[in-house]
């Protein structure tokens, strides 16, 4: 009896809801609803006269940014150290330079720097996706809106690092990557760094 109650207590008060103009909704609106854009990496490095072979970047991290990576080095007071152990004016290059030879080599210094720049691109980082065997990558659920792509390859001695401003717009977005517009490359000979090409954009 005391349900039966209850049940037609419940439909009153439906029925006098809807007569006021109001509703009794489940279908509240999901925040992630809102992001409806998305952004895929297409990895590749390109060798032949004419780019006619691609070679797949695989699993390899890219870094979706809310700022650059040498604004991020700059303004957290991380300083590159110099071959000749003396203070210069820090360049762009030096950035990219110290980032290079800190990714790619296995020593405990370099570790160590490594370790000091992800903690600094930790605050920024958004998202950290790895390319799969075809070179790609997929972020979903992204807001409309500026970003920075950070990503570091090496192919035999040559060594790429991409800090790419990307501008993101409502729905599918794609970006390839490759040698052509990766901000730095270098040359690693005997464990020294020369850079071969430079793109400024910071």
């Amino acid at each position: 009896m005391k349900l039966l109650f209850l049940i037609f207590y419940f439909i009153l008060l439906v029925g006098q809801m809807n007569a006021f103009g109001l509703s009794c909704r489940t279908d509240e609106v999901n925040p992630l609803n809102l992001l409806k854009s998305s952004l895929t990496i297409k990895a590749n490095i390109y060798f032949g006269d004419e780019d006619e072979e691609a070679f797949p970047i695989t699993k390899t991290d890219f870094y979706l940014l809310d700022k650059s990576l040498v604004n991020i080095l700059k303004d957290s007071g991380f300083k590159p150290e110099f071959e000749d152990g003396k203070q210069h004016k820090l360049e762009e290059e030096d950035y990219l330079t110290a980032t290079a030879k800190a990714f790619s080599s296995d020593d405990d210094e370099s570790a160590l720097i490594t370790f000091l720049i992800k903690e600094k691109l930790s605050k920024h980082k958004l998202f950290v996706v790895k390319t799969d065997y075809s070179g790609r990558a997929d972020i979903k659920a992204l807001k409309t809106g500026d970003y920075y792509l950070f990503g570091f390859s090496k192919t035999n001695d040559e060594i790429f690092v991409w800090h790419l401003p990307i501008k993101i717009k409502s729905g599918r977005n794609v970006i390839e990557i490759d040698q052509h517009n990766a901000d730095a490359v270098f040359l690693q000979m005997n464990n020294l760094y020369e850079i071969s090409s430079i793109r400024g954009k910071i």
